[in-house]
């Protein structure tokens, strides 16, 4: 008897301690993760790869989180016009510690510099990739508090959508209840076929984007010159949009003084 509740006892410790070392180990990799936010001096957009995986979409903010301490291998590459091919701007390394959100840009001269680094606490304060810790308070200003939006979960959603009607409701409730920028947009209305959805979605868009600076490049979604113009003439007459636009206090977290 005694034999059978021993071998009892360690095939219960055969089975359990495999889960309570994942466990550790996950715990550990949540905890040691940093994190990533990059821009050209210039505010200019970029894509990215990191360690060869490739972020295709324009950006001129660029935040990558959940990333393991140590060296990095980082590729930016721009476009100098909107019909000529990609050219690399920097090819080097970045080396990211443990528990930390680095501030990182790239100078004029071609040159990745560190502006800022903090020690993330990964405690109760932990949400979604931000912290309370001062961090967020930076997006809580009107729709700057919104969750980043989802936009690979959204194009699925709109492709899975029968009607082009049904992607509009579907685009428009992601866009009012999220965090979107002007690439996002772009890229959400070239999933519709008809011109006239494109622009009511445009016009819809504007008052949510929160760098309406970059809205231009909304445009190239858009087939008609007509329908450009019918776009420029409803930003200009919107006066501040229908929402209160406070992206200089966004951008504050990208300055170099910061």
């Amino acid at each position: 008897m005694k034999n059978l509740i021993f071998t009892f006892v360690i095939f219960g410790i055969i089975l359990v301690l495999p889960k309570q070392i994942n466990a550790q180990l996950r715990h550990e990799t949540y905890t040691n993760s940093s994190e990533l936010k990059l821009r050209i001096y210039d505010n200019s957009m970029f894509i990215v790869i990191f360690d060869r995986k490739i972020y295709d979409y324009p950006t001129a903010f660029f935040s990558l989180s959940d990333i393991q301490p140590g060296s990095h291998r980082i590729v930016i590459k721009q476009k100098r016009d909107r019909y000529s091919s990609e050219h690399v701007i920097y090819n080097g390394s970045i080396n990211i510690p443990p528990r930390t959100i680095v501030h990182a840009k790239i100078n004029k001269f071609g040159r990745l510099e560190i502006i800022r680094t903090e020690t993330i606490r990964h405690d109760n304060d932990y949400n979604n990739g931000r912290y309370d810790d001062g961090y967020n308070n930076y997006y809580n200003d009107g729709y700057y508090n919104k969750p980043l939006l989802d936009l690979p979960r959204l194009e699925n959603s709109l492709r899975l959508a029968s009607f082009e009607s049904d992607k509009i409701r579907i685009a428009q409730q992601a866009i009012s209840s999220h965090t979107v920028r002007a690439n996002q947009i772009y890229r959400i209305l070239m999933m519709f076929s008809f011109e006239s959805n494109k622009l009511k979605l445009a016009k819809f868009s504007y008052g949510y984007c929160i760098d309406k600076n970059n809205y231009y490049l909304v445009n190239d979604a858009l087939t008609f010159s007509s329908s450009i113009r019918e776009l420029d003439d409803y930003i200009r007459n919107s006066g501040s949009s229908n929402h209160y636009d406070n992206w200089d206090g966004y951008q504050r977290e990208y300055n170099d003084g910061w």
